[in-house]
């Protein structure tokens, strides 16, 4: 977001026990990308363009995370060998 808006500020990487995360039984993230109580952040979440950076910088960033840990090659190798379901597409929807 800082690239599209100079002015954000980077707030970190935090854990905590979330209650939506301790009971899946997968891999999961929870990621705060804005605060629909703040007027600016509100306007940009009104515009697609804005909401589909916000997507792809998500996608990115676990795609590299899972790239750096060799999930995704293995993952992905599985698929072309038939041993494995399609994976979900970048918009949600199987290929």
């Amino acid at each position: 977001m800082a690239r599209v808006n100079p002015a954000e500020k980077d707030r970190g990487v935090r854990t905590a026990p979330f209650v939506v995360l301790i009971g899946a039984n997968i891999p999961s993230v929870l990621a705060e990308i804005s605060f629909i109580s703040n007027p600016s952040d509100e306007q940009m979440l009104k515009k697609p363009d804005a909401r589909e950076r916000v997507a792809e910088g998500l996608y990115s960033g676990i795609a590299s995370y899972l790239q750096s840990t060799n999930s995704l090659n293995a993952n992905q190798a599985e698929v072309e060998s038939g041993s494995a379901p399609l994976p979900l597409a970048r918009s949600g929807n199987r290929r």
